[in-house]
C-alpha cells in the first residue's frame, strides 16, 4: 500500500492562552542547564562563565529562530513532526519519527540532576544507590502527572514556573550583592583559565570559553518545543511566536543573573568536586532561605522541565503513531487523552542512564548529538515553507523577506553542525559511535517504512487558527 496523505480539518481553538504557553516554554527551557551546567562551565572557562552564558543564549536564539517564522505562519498539531510531514515529505518525516525516540533519553538528565542536588544537601542521599532511587522516583511522579492529561500538566507547570522564576531572581540578586571575585576584570588570570577557544584532553573537549558556550547552549533552545501546542493553543499563530521571543529576555535575566551569582561568590577551588550550586546557595542565603531556594529554584527547574518534556515528547511521538509509522496501539490514549504506552516507553528509557550512573555532562552531550541530527531534517522543511504557503507567509505576524529568512535558516543549521561536532568530541569514541549508530539505524528503519508503505499521514498543519 502506498503512502496516503490526508489533510486534517482545522480543529477548534484549544484551551492554552499566552500565559499558559509562556509557562510551558519557560518551564521547558529552564531546567538541568542553568542548574547543573554552571559549575562545570566555571571549571571550563573561569570567571567568564557568565559571559559564556550570555553568548549561548544568543546562539540558542539563532538556532531556533526559524521556528518563530514557522509558528507565525502555521499552526502545528504535532510539533516538528507535523512540520516535516507537510513540508519535507514522507521519507524525512519517517526518519524523524523513528530517530526521535532517542530524544526520550533526555528525561534521565532531569532526574539525575535533581538527585545530584539532593545528594549535596542530604549526605545520606549522595551515594549511587540513593541517587538512583531519587531519580527514578521523580520520573515516576511526573509520569503519573502526565497520565492525568494535558490540563492537569499545564496547571502544575504554571505553578512550578512562577516559583522557579522567583527563586532564580532572588538567588541572582542576593548573589550579585555578595560578589567578592573580579568576574568583570577581563585581565584577571581567573577570567579565562583556558583561553577564548576550546581546549582538548585525550582528544576530547574539556575546556575553553567557546567550549563552555557550546555546553551552555543546550539549555538555551528548549523553548522552541512550544510549537507542539498548536492544536491546544487558543490562538497559536499569534501567541506561540510571541512566547518564543519573550523567552529570550527572560533567559538573559535569569541565566546570566544566576551565572553572575554562582561565579562571583565562589572560586573554582571552593567548588571542589561538586557540579551543583548548593554550596554557593549556602554561602548566599541564611539556612531557612537556603532550603526555600533549593526547593523553589533547582528542584523546581528540573521538575518543570521533566513535566513538560513528558508532554511534548508524547505529543510528537503520538502523531507519528496515528500516521502508522509506529504501531497505532503504541499511541493509545486513556480517558484523559494521555498517550499511555508512549509515556511508559519514555519513562522506561529515561531510567536507563540513571541506572548506569552516567554523568550529567555525558547525558547532555548525548542529547545535543540527537537534537543536532534533527536539525538536518528540519532544515529541509524550513526552506520549503515560504513557497508552499505564500499567502500565509505574507500575512504572518513576523514576516521578513524570503532571502533573509533563508539566510536565517542556513546560519541556524551551521550552529547545529558546530554543536554536533562538539557533542561527538565531548564523549569517548565508543559512546559517540554507539549514539551515531543508533541514529543511523533509526534513519534506515524510517526509510524502509517509507518505501514499504501502509502509512496514512495526517498533516496537522494549518495556515489559519
Amino acid at each position: 500500500m502506498a503512502i496516503k496523505i490526508v489533510k486534517e480539518p482545522n480543529p477548534k481553538p484549544g484551551t492554552l492562552g499566552r500565559i499558559e504557553l509562556y509557562a510551558l516554554a519557560i518551564g521547558q527551557v529552564i531546567g538541568a542547564g542553568v542548574i547543573t551546567l554552571i559549575v562545570p562551565a566555571i571549571k571550563m572557562t573561569g570567571y567568564s562563565a557568565w559571559l559564556a552564558y550570555f553568548a549561548a543564549i544568543i546562539m540558542g536564539f539563532v538556532m531556533i529562530a526559524p521556528n518563530i517564522f514557522i509558528s507565525s505562519t502555521l499552526r502545528l498539531g504535532g510539533g516538528n513532526y507535523s512540520m516535516l510531514c507537510d513540508l519535507a515529505g514522507p521519507t524525512i518525516s519517517g526518519i524523524f519519527a523513528f530517530a526521535y525516540l532517542t530524544q526520550c533519553l533526555s528525561l534521565s538528565l532531569f532526574g539525575a540532576s535533581a538527585s545530584a542536588y539532593l545528594g549535596d544537601i542530604i549526605p545520606v542521599l549522595g551515594g549511587r544507590g540513593p541517587r538512583i532511587i531519587v531519580g527514578i522516583s521523580l520520573l515516576t511522579f511526573f509520569y503519573v502527572v502526565n497520565l492525568l492529561g494535558i490540563d492537569i500538566m499545564a496547571k502544575a507547570q504554571k505553578m512550578m514556573t512562577w516559583l522557579l522564576i522567583a527563586a532564580l531572581v532572588i538567588f541572582s540578586v542576593a548573589g550579585i550583592v555578595k560578589m567578592k571575585l573580579p568576574i568583570f576584570d577581563f585581565t584577571d588570570p581567573g577570567f579565562l583559565v583556558n583561553g577564548w577557544g576550546i581546549t582538548f584532553a585525550n582528544g576530547q573537549i574539556n575546556g575553553g570559553f567557546f567550549g563552555a558556550v557550546l555546553l551552555f547552549v543546550y539549555s538555551c533552545q528548549g523553548y522552541y518545543m512550544t510549537t507542539a501546542y498548536g492544536r491546544d493553543a487558543k490562538n497559536a499563530r499569534k501567541d506561540i511566536p510571541v512566547v518564543l521571543i519573550m523567552a529570550v529576555p527572560t533567559l538573559l535575566v535569569l541565566y546570566v543573573g544566576v551565572a553572575l551569582a554562582g561565579t562571583g561568590v565562589m572560586s573554582i577551588e571552593e567548588y571542589g568536586n561538586s557540579t551543583t550550586l548548593v554550596f554557593a546557595a549556602q554561602r548566599i542565603f541564611p539556612a531557612w532561605l537556603f532550603y526555600a531556594f533549593i526547593i523553589g529554584g533547582p528542584i523546581m527547574a528540573l521538575l518543570s522541565t521533566l513535566n513538560s518534556s513528558f508532554a511534548y515528547n508524547s505529543i510528537t511521538i503520538g502523531q507519528s503513531c496515528d500516521d502508522g509509522w509506529l504501531p497505532v496501539s503504541f499511541g493509545k490514549k486513556n480517558g484523559k487523552g494521555a498517550r499511555i504506552w508512549i509515556l511508559t516507553f519514555m519513562y522506561a528509557l529515561g531510567i536507563i542512564p540513571i541506572l548506569f550512573g552516567l554523568s550529567i555532562t555525558v547525558i547532555t552531550n548525548m542529547v545535543q548529538l540527537f537534537t543536532s541530527f534533527f536539525a538536518f531534517l528540519n532544515f529541509v522543511a524550513y526552506i520549503k515553507m515560504p513557497k508552499k504557503y505564500p499567502e500565509a507567509w505574507k500575512k504572518a505576524r513576523f514576516h521578513i523577506s524570503a532571502g533573509l529568512y533563508y539566510a536565517v535558516c542556513v546560519v541556524s543549521l551551521v550552529c547545529f553542525l558546530i554543536v554536533f561536532w562538539k557533542a561527538c568530541l565531548s564523549m569517548n569514541m565508543s559512546l559517540a559511535v554507539a549514539n551515531i549508530t543508533a541514529l543511523l539505524v533509526m534513519a534506515v528503519i524510517g526509510i524502509w517504512r517509507a518505501k514499504s508503505g501502509n502509512i496514512e499521514i495526517h498533516t496537522s498543519v494549518w495556515a489559519e487558527d
